[in-house]
């Protein structure tokens, strides 16, 4: 397609979680099914992706020190960038960039340390500019059509919302559809890779209390960078009828054979709302509160509020409502399809690609 070389910089750790690195990967195997040859930049931090991105067939380039990378430090992250960039003899025609301590500052450093490849930003903040030739938020927002107004060049392609969702190729197998009657046989509860709120411990204990009162099956899924992953198996030995998984490679599957779920905002929202999945959603972190709250107020999911203010007994609250409420989680299964259905059509033709290919042309 025109893109030999791509380099992704993005981060994963237990504190941060596997949510940026994860966007990358889709579109890195998007990008290697053209004829891409795909690169990451990261950090080694405590809970990193490495071995995964390995496994999956993809060189990591390991950047110095075991700190995040922040506002103050971009100057090093940079630096270190483009030292690694020339030593391996990676000159890129493609920069990807998901990363919240990074902006223009770091892009124009970068860009100009390595022959000015075009750059993709992938955000859901619009809170710093960007030097971006392809910008792409994923999200439903009120204001998303303004919200990056001033923030990136006018030359930036700007592809928002969910028609732009990057959802892996096993989301669009018809098998994985279905429709909803609204009772809960099957309860999938996943918050994250690393699920650094410790949400999944708090669903625990809430299906802990139901006792006998719990009438369903439950699939909890924890990635293997989960800090916690020890204690989680065996509290989750000692439940009858449940079943732990951990670092799935079917999540179109399970979520497909859930009835309702419990779980954090992010891209795993939208891809339980994509497939219809009712569900109450946890914000996990701040970034994620404007896209739940938009979410709710659409119909697609239950708010159950932010992590801090969330308890066993919360949790408890929901599933119970979820038992005695058939007809609405029968609607909030429609409206979720609906508010993110439309991103069939870009699937069809990958409008990311074409648009990498448009701004590579010229």
């Amino acid at each position: 397609m025109g893109v030999p070389r791509v380099v992704f910089r993005a981060d994963a750790s237990s504190e941060i979680g596997s949510g940026h690195t994860m966007r990358c990967l889709i579109v890195a195997d998007r990008l290697s099914k053209e004829g891409a040859e795909c690169f990451f930049l990261c950090k080694p931090l405590a809970g990193h992706m490495g071995g995964y991105l390995a496994s999956r067939g993809y060189r990591v380039l390991w950047l110095a020190g075991d700190e995040p990378t922040t506002e103050a430090s971009w100057e090093k992250d940079a630096e270190d960038c483009r030292t690694v960039l020339e030593e391996e003899g990676v000159a890129p025609d493609w920069l990807v960039i998901d990363h919240y301590g990074l902006d223009y500052r770091w892009e124009e450093a970068v860009l100009e340390g390595c022959g000015r490849p075009r750059l993709l930003v992938i955000d859901d903040l619009a809170n710093r500019c960007h030097e971006a030739d392809l910008l792409l938020d994923q999200n439903v927002l009120p204001n998303l059509e303004s919200r990056y107004d001033g923030l990136v060049p006018e030359r930036c392609v700007k592809l928002l919302g969910p028609r732009y969702l990057l959802l892996r190729p096993d989301f669009y197998e018809p098998r994985h559809r279905r429709e909803r009657d609204g009772k809960l046989g099957r309860l999938l509860v996943f918050f994250g890779g690393s699920d650094p709120t410790e949400e999944t411990s708090k669903a625990l204990s809430a299906i802990e209390c139901m006792g006998d009162d719990r009438l369903f099956h439950v699939e909890v899924i924890v990635g293997a960078s989960n800090p916690r992953l020890a204690s989680l198996r065996n509290r989750c030995e000692a439940l009858h009828n449940l079943k732990l998984h951990v670092q799935v490679e079917n999540m179109a599957e399970r979520i497909a054979e859930a009835d309702f779920a419990l779980g954090a905002g992010g891209v795993a929202m939208w891809e339980r709302c994509f497939l219809g999945l009712p569900s109450a959603v946890a914000i996990a972190a701040d970034n994620q509160r404007d896209s739940v709250e938009e979410a709710a107020r659409l119909g697609a999911v239950w708010n159950a509020g932010h992590h801090g203010n969330i308890d066993a007994a919360t949790y408890t609250g929901l599933l119970r409502r979820a038992q005695a409420s058939p007809g609405d989680l029968i609607r909030m299964a429609e409206q979720a399809q609906r508010v993110t259905r439309s991103q069939d059509a870009a699937h069809r033709s990958d409008p990311i690609l074409e648009a990498m290919r448009n701004i590579q042309s010229e």
